[in-house]
């Protein structure tokens, strides 16, 4: 099949760059907030499903595999650069805290 060698658009339809590999961080967090999984999958490569505070769970649970481990069971992170071991009760939390920049609630007590 030969190549095509018609006019052309000045305009480019190739979306090829327009998402690139560096992530921004979010200025103000929200809950909705979606950042693609940087666990490992099964091809030697990142997940990269995207998923958020609201969704954690679930996408860990699936995706993952981290279920039905004994409270005082540890979990060690493999998300990429990070490998710290947490308890499985505070996995998600670490998630949410450490990978999608949740914040938890600061209480100052005014004099």
């Amino acid at each position: 099949m030969p190549h095509y060698n018609g006019p052309t658009n000045p305009c480019a339809y190739s979306l090829d760059g327009a998402v690139g590999d560096t992530y921004t961080h979010p200025e103000n967090h929200t809950c909705d907030f979606y950042r693609p999984c940087q666990y490992p999958d099964s091809h030697g490569g990142h997940c990269k499903e995207s998923f958020s505070c609201t969704t954690a769970s679930a996408h860990f649970r699936d995706m993952h595999g981290i279920v039905d481990l004994t409270r005082s069971g540890h979990v060690t992170c493999q998300w990429t650069g990070c490998g710290r071991t947490v308890s499985r009760h505070n996995f998600i939390r670490h998630m949410r805290e450490r990978h999608l920049f949740h914040q938890r609630w600061v209480v100052t007590l005014r004099k």
